[in-house]
């Protein structure tokens, strides 16, 4: 393909083709690639050159997002950069950049998430949050997640919860008993906490 026409605008580059076709890529890799001495370029360096121009791009998107976002895992980031419009291969190398730069730290965002949400969520709830948001099975194996806190966590929420219902309204009780399971505690851990509070 004959290069007609290019022309840098701000950080891109502009190449006009013989065929009418007009492709932009970043202007580093238009200098780096040394477009700027080529006349003709195949289809195949055509594709490495717009692969290499979007990846870079991708890579300043993710950074800001990093910055604004540290505790997102793997997935999270590979998400937002296919929401932005990159193709996933694209998406997963940026990624994998970072990840190998030491710059996304998965297993470290995980830990601080726990860290964050230890005092007000059930360890199960918290592995439901941490699964949700896209973390590696590998990831959440690692982690201390500690079920003592739950009982805690439990008697604070039952307190509230409880300052509701009529204690001889068993069907309040009930729903009191099946939001919390499916929330992860152990039903008969709940069951022997609302007979102390309320002398059952």
């Amino acid at each position: 393909m004959r290069i007609l026409d290019k022309k840098i605008v701000g950080n891109r580059a502009l190449l006009v083709f013989d065929d009418g076709k007009e492709v932009e890529i970043d202007r580093e890799v238009y200098l780096e690639k040394r477009l700027y001495a080529k006349d003709e370029i195949n289809q195949k360096e055509l594709e490495e050159v717009l692969f290499e121009s979007s990846l870079k791009s991708a890579k300043k998107i993710l950074v800001g997002y990093i910055q604004k976002y540290p505790l997102k895992s793997e997935y999270g980031y590979y998400k937002y950069l296919l929401s932005r419009g990159y193709d996933s291969a694209t998406a997963l190398k940026a990624v994998a950049y970072f990840v190998n730069s030491g710059y996304i730290d998965e297993l470290e965002a995980a830990k601080r998430l726990v860290n964050k949400y230890q005092k007000k969520k059930s360890s199960f709830e918290i592995l439901q949050l941490l699964r949700k948001n896209g973390f590696k099975s590998s990831t959440i194996s690692k982690l201390s997640l500690k079920s003592e806190n739950d009982k805690e966590i439990l008697v604070k929420l039952l307190q509230k919860k409880l300052r509701r219902v009529n204690n001889k309204d068993s069907k309040e009780i009930l729903k009191v008993i099946k939001w919390f399971v499916a929330r992860g505690y152990d039903y008969n851990t709940v069951v022997e906490k609302i007979r102390e509070f309320l002398d059952y």
